[in-house]
Parts: structure tokens; C-alpha cells; sequence
């Protein structure tokens, strides 16, 4: 892998929490990269061309796109973006085929698993009417035409970065490895845990156990370039505190499940989250508790500490 020199560009992300999201820029020799590009408002879309404008890069020279992972805020902005420059676009072989090839299905899915999980309806509508997929859909609905790069894990790429699948945030999320360091994404962030969510019933589909395995196998990459926040120069011990955390969240939820059997919804609205109770969490943030809670309580299956079952087309969960 060659050494790489990168441009940090803060893409706005108006009304979410974070705040923006980095878009990194890289210099490839035969034109210019980015990897991720960020949300599709008006603001981002100012953020993106300023800061390229800044480099001195205009848009008609980014010739490669390398996307972390589907999520609204990493990729829809790429619905502009493609306008104006002809690029090849990678992402993730796994977010193809779990979403790209159907969106409608996966949306379905989403929803339909959640409602098993104990998820009130009336949440569930509002969700449907925040959620950014739904939001975004049709900035979804046009880059998902585009032609994609299906990449593969351990892949050599073009800009001297190599692929690697970091399954648990999303089904097909990338790490880009370039020499001394790594753009991490959404899966290693600095000052957050990156949320980890159980979408809907896959055989044999453990998303906080790939999630787990993933963080081990980005150990020792160097420094990390998150998506959200600023460089993290000690990766390892980062890796560490968050492995650490879902082991107490681990504990947390065994320890909740011995009051009987609930749903995850119920266990959701009894984890003892750092942004505060359940109840005064907005709808955006309910959603992704409950899946938090769900991936947690499927991983706790898989290693024979918890157990389903499924009454009146309602799941409960108990220790086991």
C-alpha cells in the first residue's frame, strides 16, 4: 500500500446530533477520491463543494468514490455528486445484496421485524415518517442505479487502499486501509459507540457477534479517521473501551431478563442508556435502542444465555 495524503472536509449534517461527517479526500495521482460524501440537504451540499473549492479540487476531478456503508448520512449525497463528475463508486459486496438489491423489501423487513420485537405501533408510524431511509428515499432510489463496485474483504483498490469488511454496523460496512492508518467509518468512532442494531430474522445472523469479531480485526491499523469526530491515534485502546462497554451492556440486559420473560422493546425501555431514559429519548433515538437491545439479546442467545419465543406472532425473551 502506497502513503497517502488526505484532506479532511466537514460535511454539515443539519438536525442530527453529530453534527457533520468527514469526507475524506485523497490525492490518487490520476485524479482525486473520496471516501464517503455525506447527507442529501442543501447544507451538506454547500459543505461538500466548499471545502473541495478550498482544496482546490473541483468536482469534475473526483474520479473514485469509496463508500464506509449505506447509511443516509455517508451516501446520499452522492445524488448530486454523480451529476457532476463521472466516478466509479465502491461499496461494500454485502450492502448490495442486503439492501441495494431491494429496498423496498429491506424496508419491510425493518419494520415488520421490529413489530415482533414488542415495538408499539404508534412509534413505529412515526419512525417510518423520520426514519432518514424513508426521509432520503428517493436520493436512495437514484444512487442505487448508479454502477457499483461490489468490494470484497482483504481487496486491493485503487489511491493505494485496501478493503476490509467490518460486518456489524451495517451487513456490508468497509474499513479502508491505507498504509499507517485506517478510515474507520461508522465502526470505531471516538467519542460514541457506534450503534449496532438487529435489522430482521436471517438464519444464523449474529450482528453484534460479526460486530465483535470485526473490532479485533481492526486492531493494529494505525490511526483511525472516523466518519464522526477527530482522529483517534491510539485505535487499539478505542477498540478496547468499546469492546469492554458491550460486554457491560452484555451483563446489563442478562441481568434485566431475569425479571421474566419481555420483549426487546421492554428491555430497551429498561437499559440504562448514557443520552438518558427510554421514555424522553426521541423517536429517532427509540428506534435505535430497541435494535440496540435486540442485537444484544441475539448475541446472548448465541452464546446460550438467553432464549426466544415467539407467542401471538410477539417474541419474549428470558435467560435461559
Amino acid at each position: 500500500m502506497l502513503e497517502f495524503t488526505y484532506r479532511r472536509i466537514k460535511v454539515p449534517l443539519p438536525g442530527m446530533e453529530l453534527g457533520h461527517v468527514n469526507a475524506y479526500l485523497l490525492d490518487c495521482g490520476d485524479g482525486y477520491a473520496l471516501v464517503d460524501v455525506g447527507l442529501a440537504t442543501y447544507d451538506a451540499a454547500v459543505g461538500l463543494l466548499k471545502g473541495l473549492r478550498e482544496a482546490g479540487v473541483p468536482p469534475s476531478r473526483i474520479t473514485r468514490v469509496f463508500v464506509t456503508h449505506y447509511h443516509a448520512d455517508h451516501i446520499t449525497l452522492l445524488q448530486l455528486l454523480s451529476q457532476l463528475t463521472s466516478a466509479d463508486y465502491y461499496i461494500g459486496e454485502a450492502e448490495l445484496k442486503a439492501v441495494g438489491s431491494n429496498f423496498d423489501e429491506f424496508l419491510a423487513n425493518l419494520f415488520s421485524e421490529f413489530a415482533r420485537q414488542g415495538a408499539p405501533t404508534a412509534l413505529l408510524e412515526e419512525a417510518k415518517r423520520v426514519a432518514p431511509m424513508v426521509r432520503f428515499r428517493k436520493a436512495f432510489e437514484d444512487i442505487w442505479q448508479l454502477e457499483w463496485k461490489g468490494v470484497r474483504d482483504g481487496e486491493q483498490l485503487p489511491c493505494g487502499l485496501k478493503a476490509m469488511w467490518t460486518p456489524g454496523h451495517t451487513p456490508g460496512h468497509i474499513v479502508y486501509v491505507a498504509k499507517g492508518g485506517a478510515f474507520t467509518g461508522d465502526h470505531v468512532l471516538p467519542k460514541i459507540t457506534p450503534n449496532i442494531s438487529y435489522w430482521y430474522k436471517i438464519e444464523g445472523y449474529d450482528p453484534l457477534g460479526e460486530y465483535l469479531k470485526s473490532l479485533a480485526k481492526t486492531k493494529g491499523l494505525g490511526v483511525g479517521y472516523p466518519a464522526h469526530g477527530d482522529a483517534m491515534f491510539d485505535l487499539d485502546a478505542r477498540i478496547d473501551e468499546i469492546l469492554r462497554h458491550h460486554e457491560e451492556r452484555l451483563a446489563e440486559v442478562e441481568a434485566i431478563l431475569a425479571d421474566g420473560p419481555m420483549t426487546a422493546y421492554e428491555v430497551a425501555r429498561r437499559i440504562k442508556w448514557d443520552v438518558g431514559p427510554f421514555d424522553q429519548l426521541d423517536v429517532y433515538n427509540k428506534f435505535f435502542a430497541i435494535g440496540e437491545a435486540l442485537s444484544h439479546l441475539v448475541h446472548l442467545e448465541f452464546r446460550g444465555r438467553a432464549r426466544s419465543m415467539e407467542h401471538n406472532g410477539i417474541v419474549y425473551w428470558s435467560r435461559a
